[in-house]
């Protein structure tokens, strides 16, 4: 049967310089010749560290929780910080060595790629969509023959994981790409605020990387108006916009409709 020691023996004791716990009874002894001590110069406390038999038993436990309850006591008028309690625990005992272990799982997907569909879109000025370069998305009024130059959105449809099904009714998770390209609107910071460019990607797929959410964006629909708006998933409250002038880059605001145009009408094809 394990021995208990009396915890009120040992509260009872003293921790002074000239006495200590013995290792093999529980009476107090005079101090013995020591392998090393080590003083903790903050609190003024001297703990004596005797070389013996390594064995561990419930007996020195019970001992060294007393002797560090006594110790707190002391120190209670002393600032005692998380330092010292652990300097003081590296002079007690084995250093306690630990192994780093690396994995990877699979999580689950940020967005769930459903389906693709194609529209015309017009902001509420009637200013269509046009590439004019590799990577320059403008707008502007078209007519007669010209009209061919507009671009024609594919717009890519997801569905949200289930922890993020607080969007909201008439918030669906998109991705706006140009028809007939491999060109994405991707919305990014660049100096102090957001930019809205074209990139090339392909991402039909579920989105899996918090990188690639800079590519989705929430459709806010208005059934009564029949227009919509796109705002920035990975920069809330900027919304993809056309400037009043026409012939101006297609960017984003987070002023929607006061100094620019952020309303769209879409036609399914």
């Amino acid at each position: 049967m394990a021995f208990v020691p009396n915890l009120d023996t040992l509260e009872s004791g003293s921790l002074h310089e000239e006495t200590f716990y013995g290792p093999d009874c529980l009476c107090l002894q005079k101090k013995p010749r020591l392998d090393s001590e080590v003083t903790s110069p903050r609190v003024g406390i001297q703990v004596m560290v005797t070389k013996q038999h390594p064995t561990r038993t419930f007996r020195r436990a019970a001992i060294l929780v007393v002797a560090m309850t006594k110790l707190l006591k002391r120190s209670a008028h002393k600032d005692f910080s998380d330092s010292d309690l652990g300097g003081f625990l590296d002079d007690i005992l084995d250093p306690v060595s630990f192994q780093r272990i690396e994995g990877s799982y699979a999580a689950a997907p940020v967005y769930r790629y459903t389906r693709s569909q194609s529209f015309d879109i017009l902001d509420i000025d009637h200013k269509c969509f046009v590439l004019e370069s590799p990577t320059q998305l403008v707008a502007l009024h078209l007519q007669g023959p010209s009209a061919g130059r507009k671009v024609k959105l594919n717009i890519a449809l997801y569905r949200p994981r289930s922890s993020q099904n607080g969007l909201g009714t008439g918030r669906v998770p998109v991705a706006l790409g140009i028809k007939g390209y491999q060109l994405y609107m991707s919305c990014v910071m660049s100096g102090a605020e957001p930019v809205l460019q074209l990139e090339e990607a392909d991402i039909r797929r579920d989105i899996e990387s918090v990188e690639l959410i800079r590519f989705i964006f929430y459709r806010l629909d208005s059934p009564a108006e029949g227009t919509t708006r796109f705002e920035s998933a990975a920069f809330p409250g900027w919304f993809i916009c056309t400037s009043l002038q026409p012939r101006q880059p297609v960017g984003v605001t987070n002023q929607p409709d006061q100094v620019n145009i952020a309303t769209y009408e879409l036609t399914g094809h």
